[in-house]
């Protein structure tokens, strides 16, 4: 982790959350099916070796396990975790290194913590909210009851947008290590957090021309890093040649409304915030259209064009004409920019629970982030399970994402 001043103000950059250049900050995240790795036992050593290697060179990894299914799948996470810290030489600190991320109720969140534990020692575990869990009481109370465990994150934003319209909203199905971002599996992000309280005065005023100067730095800054970075599987290197996927964190919007004297839950104060992100966006989608000037467009843009699969003629014509046209437009150097997370709009150390009305913000994030969430001691069981909620209804309008040739 660097401290790095860029433009007017000091920014956090990650090229690396590890030893720099082993890999790119979010570390690696892969999907393995259960039943199928235990099944067979080369696909086993393949999956316990491709750990034990990330372990022993201080890697961050998650493993996002599917395949457990719905008949005991408690027993079938035990067999997992017990198999695989018997190929690492049993529980230590290395396999408390590892992240194990889980879908929805299968098995439940209070069983999972335990089997954990019990055979890779105490670590992270991540809980990925889905369409069963989330309006399911008893898989809230368990979390209710593990919101005191620093290990046990809770996802619940399934999908990643971009801000160019050409390009399609993908489905996040994993929790990359140490960052909690919820991403694709095996995707490649350079990584750096900017605070609004950097940029505010005590009367919470916001220097825009400094801001702006600092994220069009940090974009400049992370394209370097992103080119350097020596991506540690074949599918993170393809996916960082596709879509150049930069993650940049803005914290401190809570902050900024506390010291402006804001009342959350006041749609004024939800308008106001909101003005400030869409300055961002236009910020970080400026900045990455100019880098794409000087170096090449997203490669995964030119691989959507429709035309690409029409034969010679009349049609295909008009469908380049109309595609260049939008790329022209709208054609950006990174598939991803801006990520929030849902912890960030509330006062640092300060878990009003008012501040839950401004999640309808997080619809103008790329991706959003699942770590560090403060003390909630004064809420209750109810207000938990709302507040998760409230954040999983507000991903619905990333599904009805006009098809590319509505946009054109």
């Amino acid at each position: 982790m660097t401290a790095t001043a860029v433009g007017r103000r000091a920014t956090t950059l990650h090229p690396a959350r590890s030893r720099c250049g082993d890999v790119a900050q979010c570390g690696i995240a892969i999907e393995t099916d259960v039943e199928r790795v235990l099944a067979s036992e080369p696909c086993f050593a393949r999956l316990s070796g491709q750990v034990g290697d990330a372990l022993g060179r201080q890697l961050p990894i998650s493993l996002l396990l599917s395949g457990l299914g719905s008949d005991d799948a408690g027993g079938r996470f035990a067999g997992f975790c017990r198999q695989l810290a018997d190929a690492l030489d049993g529980p230590g600190t290395h396999t408390s290194l590892l992240e194990v991320s889980v879908k929805g109720r299968a098995p439940g969140p209070d069983v999972a913590w335990r089997i954990r534990r019990q055979h890779l020692g105490a670590g992270p575990l991540n809980i990925l909210c889905d369409e069963g869990s989330i309006a399911d009481a008893s898989f809230w109370q368990q979390l209710w009851c593990l919101r005191s465990e620093a290990f046990v994150s809770i996802a619940c934003w399934p999908h990643v947008r971009s801000p160019c319209a050409l390009l399609s909203t993908e489905c996040a199905g994993s929790l990359l290590p140490q960052s909690g971002l919820q991403a694709p599996s095996e995707s490649a992000w350079a990584w750096a957090s900017v605070s609004l309280q950097d940029f505010t005065n005590k009367r919470g005023d916001l220097d825009d021309e400094a801001l702006a100067a600092t994220l069009a730095g940090v974009v400049t800054k992370l394209e370097s890093i992103h080119s350097a970075a020596c991506w540690p599987t074949a599918a993170m290197r393809h996916d960082a040649w596709m879509n150049r996927r930069l993650a940049i964190q803005l914290d401190g919007l809570g902050d900024y409304v506390a010291q402006r004297g804001l009342d959350p839950s006041k749609h004024k104060s939800l308008q106001s915030l909101r003005q400030v992100l869409l300055h961002i966006r236009r910020v970080l989608r400026h900045e990455s259209q100019r880098v794409a000037e000087s170096t090449d467009m997203l490669p995964a843009i030119d691989l959507s064009n429709p035309a690409r699969g029409l034969g010679a003629g009349p049609r295909k014509d008009g469908w380049q004409k109309r595609w260049q046209h939008a790329v022209d437009r709208t054609g950006i150097r990174h598939r991803n920019l801006l990520v929030l997370s849902p912890w960030s709009l509330f006062p640092s150390g300060d878990a009003a629970v008012g501040f839950r009305d401004l999640t309808p913000l997080l619809r103008l994030a790329d991706a959003c982030v699942f770590r560090e969430r403060p003390s909630l001691a004064h809420w209750n069981v109810n207000e938990f399970k709302h507040f998760h909620q409230g954040v999983w209804a507000q991903t619905r309008h990333l599904e009805s994402h006009a098809l590319v040739a509505e946009r054109l």
